[in-house]
């Protein structure tokens, strides 16, 4: 198992009647676990949404809370301990990010708006003010403010700097990758500003 897929673990997998259970819209990361632990990928279907789900009991669930993983719906999340964070954060951005466009103002007087690119990360306190670091650290971007949701769980980091973004993206960037996600990313970069 690499890094991506732990990467993946950590951020959709949770623990049901002794069974790890991953579920996501985009089946693209259910198959990276498939990989592993080959059991079958099945459709879920509700009033709106399909997701798809994998359940197994291929992973050793003590081995990987030795390394810091808990439910994904745990008020304290960690990363686990790794020596490189990349392969990790790559499968972590693209489940748990928001690429879109944010208000600004080109004067003190607020009269002209433009929207500006703006990255965001979301996840809990702990693992948001880890991954900030890491981020200042390995990517060489500057410290960041963590926002805090209205339910007082879930916080954010965001980029606003169009450098800063692509630093982000240049420490990411690697395979596998779920190649939607990359997509869209090089579009918005090529259109970073809306007037």
């Amino acid at each position: 198992m690499n890094d991506y897929i732990l990467g993946i673990i950590f951020s959709i997998g949770y623990i049901s009647r002794g069974r790890f259970i991953f579920k996501n819209k985009n089946k693209y990361f259910l198959e990276q676990i498939q990989k592993v632990c080959g059991n079958n990928i099945y459709k879920q279907k509700d009033k709106k949404n399909v997701q798809y789900v994998l359940s197994t009991k291929y992973f050793d669930i003590e081995r990987l809370k030795s390394i810091g993983w808990n439910n994904r719906n745990s008020d304290i999340r960690k990363l686990p301990k790794l020596n490189q964070y990349d392969n990790f954060l790559r499968a972590y951005i693209e489940l748990h990010s928001r690429f879109d466009y944010s208000t600004r103002y080109r004067s003190k007087r607020k009269k002209t708006k433009y929207k500006a690119l703006r990255l965001r990360i979301y996840g809990n306190r702990v693992l948001i003010r880890e991954i900030n670091e890491i981020l200042s650290t390995d990517a060489n971007i500057a410290l960041k403010s963590p926002q805090s949701e209205k339910n007082d769980k879930t916080s954010y980091i965001a980029y606003t700097s169009i450098n800063e973004i692509k630093s982000i993206f240049q420490y990411i960037e690697e395979k596998p990758c779920f190649n939607a996600f990359w997509n869209e990313i090089e579009n918005k970069l090529r259109i970073p500003i809306i007037v």
